[in-house]
């Protein structure tokens, strides 16, 4: 009889979803052996989550369920996940600390985002994983970068998903710094979506205010501009999603020019660039992150690239 209930529950936990405000622990208790908690292959960090948009409400609500693989010099820390839903005038974040330590660590937290349904589809959701030490020092373990779109959701609403975090690059820091970017292309859509999540190791001050500048050209014609929000220091973090709309015909003709400037009441100053984009445009690091960004259109791609100095277009002309 006991065996029989266990069962019962897990199908709830697979096939149901709780009632905002009435919120049932029971329902977020991890399955004892379930075949969905595989774990990862290698050294990948896995964070198991669930999502569900509720369009009355215009509220994204987000499940964080538990993390797995952590390193062994991790597993006696704390680990906590910090949310954010980009872009947003609000720049806190929502904080869930795992209920125990180790190398599976549960947090069984649920947060609640306030997203008009005209915003849903220009907005992602952005995790975080640290391992915060004995003197209180937090150790970015790794992010995941998730873009909602609405009709995903529906589909996947209250499933329990899993993604293996993205891990901090080990590549050595550029001469002009670096900026790291992630891409997806939505062909139905047409839309190319540009997340700008930060740079590295600028030629410029600790106090400076910086901004990155994305251009989308195609063939020598600039065809849009956008810009981030501004940041401060030689390692600012933007975190902003930037859209442009393109058709799929244009992809072997277009290319995006990322720009770091410090704004001026008379003219930026141009710090550093970057051009990436198909074979016409660009080669190596820049040229392979276009290819992956076209034949991975349910991925947003995530890469480091290299900046080129001010006076210097990277890719051939």
């Amino acid at each position: 009889m006991g065996s029989q209930s266990r069962s019962a529950q897990s199908a709830r936990l697979s096939n149901s979803w709780f009632p905002l405000g009435s919120i049932r622990p029971d329902l977020y208790q991890l399955p004892e052996e379930p075949s969905e908690w595989a774990l990862p292959d290698g050294s990948a960090v896995r964070l198991w989550f669930a999502l569900r948009y509720q369009q009355d409400k215009e509220q994204l609500v987000v499940s964080l369920l538990r993390a797995a693989n952590l390193p062994t010099q991790c597993q006696r820390n704390i680990t906590l996940v910090k949310l954010q839903l980009l872009p947003s005038d609000d720049r806190r974040h929502r904080q869930a600390k795992a209920r125990r330590k180790g190398c599976h660590p549960q947090f069984n937290d649920t947060f609640v985002f306030q997203v008009s349904n005209s915003c849903v589809d220009q907005c992602s959701l952005n995790m975080s994983l640290f391992t915060v030490d004995h003197q209180k020092k937090h150790h970015l373990m790794g992010q995941i970068l998730i873009p909602l779109i609405c009709s995903e959701l529906k589909e996947a609403a209250g499933k329990v998903q899993w993604r293996d975090l993205d891990n901090e690059s080990d590549q050595p820091l550029s001469k002009n710094g670096d900026i790291q970017v992630s891409l997806n292309y939505n062909q139905s859509l047409h839309r190319l979506t540009v997340v700008v999540l930060r740079a590295r190791g600028l030629q410029c001050c600790s106090e400076a205010a910086v901004c990155a500048k994305v251009c989308l050209k195609i063939h020598t014609q600039v065809v849009r501009n956008k810009w981030t929000t501004v940041a401060k220091g030689n390692s600012p973090s933007f975190n902003e999603k930037l859209t442009f709309r393109l058709l799929p015909m244009q992809l072997d003709t277009a290319c995006l020019s990322l720009q770091i400037q410090q704004p001026s009441t008379e003219k930026p100053v141009l710090l550093a660039i970057v051009v990436i984009g198909p074979f016409m445009y660009a080669r190596g690091r820049e040229l392979e992150h276009w290819n992956d960004m076209v034949s991975k259109p349910q991925e947003l791609v995530r890469q480091w690239h290299p900046l080129g100095s001010a006076d210097t277009v990277q890719g051939p002309q």
